[in-house]
């Protein structure tokens, strides 16, 4: 394969998905991280991150593999700090234990510089959902997520995109994959070198463009009441 790291191009991107190792999700969740990554190649996607909640997959025979397959394999976690989910991105296992609160993640950041982090679907109503503390935190997030759950009626994406280039704030697409289906509903092109040191710097330079496109509303319904009913089992299993 020919080293494509210096080259600069047009990448398509996903960085926030799911797979059957989640310990939150793996109820809804049947696919593999192999076939994840196999069902992202089909697609021709460039970047895929895996994102389980409150836990960093690793895999390195993974890694590799998909790099031969000439995508770039990252190992993200979304995080929950004083209950709502950040992306985390560039970070170790312990890192991450040690931070549960927004202030945590302030000193961590501090201490990695390289600590890359995005707020997860902002705008949407969900308790886990940051809403207004991006605006409370702003320097604690690189980039903002525009959520693939929308229909054509119903998108709160839009006033939070509004207030992102008012704040000049990257905002980035991801489909927060539960189901391979869901792959490639919304992503991001990322004009970057092909490695992941390159990617994250684009989009902090705003070198990014979403593709994204309405739900239709029984699928913007059924996705909405599985969020739902994940919430509450996650919160019933807490307070036992």
């Amino acid at each position: 394969m020919d080293d494509l790291s210096n080259l600069i191009m047009i990448l398509k991107a996903e960085l926030h998905t799911h797979t059957n190792d989640d310990p939150k999700d793996k109820k809804w969740i049947s696919y593999s991280a192999k076939e994840l990554v196999e069902e992202a190649i089909k697609q021709k996607f460039d970047v895929l991150a895996i994102t389980c909640h409150n836990f960093l997959y690793q895999n390195k025979e993974l890694k590799e593999y998909a790099q031969r397959k000439d995508l770039i394999l990252i190992f993200g976690i979304e995080k929950d700090i004083e209950n709502k989910h950040v992306l985390l991105y560039n970070i170790t296992p312990q890192e991450t234990e040690n931070i549960k609160t927004f202030k945590d993640l302030q000193d961590a950041r501090q201490q990695n510089k390289n600590i890359f982090t995005i707020a997860a679907h902002p705008p949407y109503l969900g308790s886990s959902c940051l809403r207004n503390k991006i605006y409370h935190y702003p320097d604690l997030f690189d980039a903002w997520e525009h959520s693939f759950l929308h229909t054509r009626l119903y998108n709160p994406n839009k006033k939070m995109l509004e207030k992102a280039k008012e704040l000049h704030k990257p905002v980035v697409g991801n489909s927060d994959v539960h189901l391979l289906k869901d792959l490639g509903r919304t992503y991001t092109l990322i004009d970057a070198n092909k490695n992941k040191q390159s990617i994250f710097q684009a989009i902090k330079d705003h070198k990014v463009r979403i593709v994204t496109k309405p739900l239709p509303f029984f699928e913007f319904i059924r996705i909405t009441l599985r969020a739902f009913w994940s919430g509450m089992r996650h919160r019933w299993k807490i307070s036992r």
